[in-house]
């Protein structure tokens, strides 16, 4: 009986201390920043398609940031466009939901130059430097 309460005890006072321990800390924030995006098109700049930008619509999720530019293409207008370049060959499908982990969007847009096509199709928008990316399902 004795061992039971001594026990009981050691493991009241266990537990307080590891519950006041973590007391004083701020919550742990991502070194990075998510956004949800759907695919709308891409940029036609290089022979080579894996260089060639694509343009995503960040407006999946209700309360995205406005950090990207208006664009109208194919007729319909979307308003917060930004390229990104490397996008994972499964997600590059017009219409894809895509979830992007980021640390930078530069404040500039960016006009993309040195094209190895003849008729290159680029947009002058700012970019997006992916460090993670995702299918939103």
């Amino acid at each position: 009986m004795r061992q039971n309460i001594f026990s009981l005890v050691a493991v009241f006072i266990l537990f307080t201390f590891l519950v006041s321990s973590n007391c004083n800390r701020d919550p742990y924030l991502l070194p990075y920043d998510n956004i949800g995006g759907f695919v709308i098109g891409k940029e036609t700049c290089n022979t080579d398609d894996t260089q060639d930008y694509w343009l995503l619509d960040f407006t999946v999720y209700p309360n995205t940031p406005h950090v990207g530019d208006t664009l109208i293409l194919n007729g319909t207008t979307y308003t917060n466009v930004l390229k990104v370049k490397g996008l994972a060959t499964g997600l590059k499908q017009i219409g894809m939901r895509v979830s992007i982990d980021y640390k930078t969007i530069t404040s500039n847009k960016v006009i993309t130059t040195g094209c190895t096509i003849t008729s290159p199709v680029t947009y002058p928008l700012r970019e997006l430097f992916s460090i993670n990316q995702f299918e939103i399902r």
